[in-house]
């Protein structure tokens, strides 16, 4: 789908939006996980560990769907393996001029992050981290770099209601550093979501560019709203 002309621009992923009338592109690039020899042991649980359901978001501005962000779960024994695509293209009179793709793939284990990577392409730039929990935290290397996170920390990925409600650090899900963001919570609210309308608590990341999440009585991810640089507003609209 080609988006109109626009005199506009759209906040760049994750969760990210572009410049000028966004089109998706279907499609999977796969990213092996990647799952350090000194990942933190397991600690003893009494049930088995949820897989949420599959999340499937369309992206809307000025009332037309321009993206979509899809993120699948499944349990691989004690761990809860999770995966992220989303795929941005912006289009004017018939020519991309902004290109973006970004595949992240999450590991828990009984609530804790014990392994995360994410590659990308924004635009020509190539951005790939990978991190592994070990003794001292979550080890993330990108290119030649690493560094080491609190073992405590919540990647920015929205699926997961412990990024607004945890009191652990909030990790760029791109960059791999930890962000500074002030998280309120706003109350309930009622919000379109799955095609009828639901109950959901409302959260705001206040930043530069702030965002609205929303989640439901059980912590599902159900809305996202995000502020573009022109003032205007896409939405994350769950199918």
């Amino acid at each position: 789908m080609t988006g109109k002309p626009r005199d506009k621009s759209i906040e760049r992923a994750p969760g990210a939006m572009a410049r000028q009338g966004c089109r998706i592109h279907s499609g999977a690039m796969l990213l092996a996980l990647f799952l350090a020899a000194v990942a933190m042991p397991a600690r003893p649980s009494t049930a088995a560990q949820a897989v949420p359901q599959t999340l499937d978001f369309d992206i809307a501005h000025d009332g037309d769907v321009v993206g979509h962000h899809r993120v699948t779960f499944r349990q691989d024994g004690d761990r809860l393996v999770v995966h992220s695509e989303l795929r941005i293209e912006v289009e004017v009179l018939f020519l991309t001029v902004y290109r973006y793709q970004q595949t992240r793939d999450e590991v828990w284990r009984n609530g804790r992050l014990i392994a995360l990577a994410s590659t990308a392409d924004d635009d020509g730039t190539p951005h790939d981290i990978k991190g592994a929990a070990g003794p001292d935290g979550m080890k993330v290397t990108s290119g030649k770099d690493s560094w080491t996170l609190p073992a405590e920390s919540v990647p920015a990925s929205y699926w997961n209601m412990s990024m607004v409600t945890g009191k652990g650090p909030l990790v760029d899900s791109l960059s791999g550093k930890v962000l500074d963001q002030r998280i309120v919570k706003l109350g309930q609210e009622t919000v379109r979501a799955g095609g009828r309308n639901i109950v959901a608590t409302h959260y705001r990341l206040e930043a530069e560019r702030p965002r609205d999440v929303w989640y439901d009585a059980s912590g599902r991810w159900v809305k996202m709203r995000a502020i573009a640089r022109d003032g205007s507003v896409a939405e994350w609209v769950l199918r």
